[in-house]
């Protein structure tokens, strides 16, 4: 049995400018999968971010080229989704697309959720975030405002203007406060200046400084007495094991470690050398969201607030309900496409 691959480009658009310590933008350009075969369809979602080196082109390339290869079935898609020679570390967008896609018409087909399939065996009880990009103190108000309930909020943060926001988000609200650079800080005293700001509310910071800096993530870590996370320093299992000193948590997110078994097996590392565990997303919609929502388990902290980001979602999934991850109900990822989408069919 043959499957049918198509995909969709799609710009991905935030209800705000966002603004991070990488730039400001207004949307991110994404490509949708769809496999198709015996009735049952499986989504799947790759988002890229401008400053990550794989490209919404190169995807495109890739799918194409897969599917000149010859039919594929199920079994010979999860083949080449292990194998380095179609699906490297330099392309892990598009594998975690497939592989979402797939694993998504594989739950879909045995009538069980995507986290029954995969074999999720821990519990945790996650704190969920909801993101505030880098902002002034007189638009912390209004922001604040339009945001749901969760248990923590995450601001992204530069260190030249970013006190005062904290201290603003203190006096506004009155959930804990994470605090997210992505690699913005060049000294640990400027990382201390924030966590000062934050006070008694820090819950965590997420990779202050740039990845040649393990030096000063180690020396932070031991400051500041609390969970450091490392994202753009720590992609991959063998990264994991390297930076296991510098940092004590890890955000995965499936954009960056190539699709949910990945992550899964990322997850489980981290638990074993006593690391936290965060699942972060790269404003995914609703789709990537919900797909990586169903490894809530491990998570200590769930970052995965894309959907209430963005003003044209074309997927509706997970929610929250007073501060709580809610998934959705059915088998597979549990993501439903309420927007038509002008797939383009690739001939396999």
């Amino acid at each position: 049995m043959a499957l049918r691959l198509s995909y969709c480009p799609f710009r991905l658009e935030f209800k705000h400018p966002f603004g991070t310590a990488h730039g400001v933008r207004t949307g991110t350009d994404s490509v949708f999968v769809k496999l198709e075969g015996e009735g049952i369809t499986g989504y799947g979602e790759v988002t890229l971010p401008p400053y990550l080196k794989e490209k919404p082109a190169e995807v495109i390339r890739n799918l194409k080229r897969l599917g000149a290869s010859g039919p594929l079935t199920p079994e010979g898609l999860q083949a080449m989704l292990d194998d380095p020679a179609w699906f490297g570390p330099e392309v892990p967008g598009c594998r975690a697309a497939i592989h979402t896609a797939l694993i998504d018409w594989v739950a879909t087909k045995k009538k069980v959720a995507v986290r029954q399939l995969v074999d999720v065996s821990y519990l945790k009880r996650s704190i969920t975030l909801i993101t505030l990009g880098i902002t002034q103190e007189t638009e912390v108000a209004t922001k604040l405002a339009e945001l749901p309930a969760s248990g923590a909020i995450k601001l992204k943060v530069q260190h030249e203007a970013s006190s005062g926001t904290i201290r603003m988000v203190r006096k506004l609200d009155a959930r804990p406060i994470f605090l997210d650079a992505n690699q913005g800080l060049s000294a640990v005293a400027e990382a201390m200046d924030l966590a000062e700001a934050a006070g008694d509310r820090l819950l965590a910071m997420e990779q202050p400084f740039p990845v040649t800096e393990k030096g000063r993530q180690a020396e932070l870590r031991q400051l500041l007495g609390t969970t450091v996370y490392g994202d753009e320093s720590i992609q991959n299992l063998h990264e994991l094991d390297r930076e296991s000193e510098a940092f004590n948590g890890v955000n995965i997110k499936l954009m960056k470690c190539g699709g949910l078994d990945r992550a899964k097996a990322m997850a489980e590392r981290a638990v074993e050398l006593g690391m936290k565990v965060m699942l972060g997303s790269m404003s995914e919609s609703s789709l990537g969201c919900t797909a990586m929502a169903h490894l809530a388990g491990y998570a200590d902290i769930l970052d995965l607030d894309g959907p209430w980001l963005l003003r044209n979602d074309p997927f509706r999934g997970i929610d929250l309900r007073n501060g709580e991850l809610v998934m959705p109900d059915g088998p597979g990822i549990g993501a439903v496409l309420v927007v038509p989408l002008p797939f383009n069919p690739i001939c396999t």
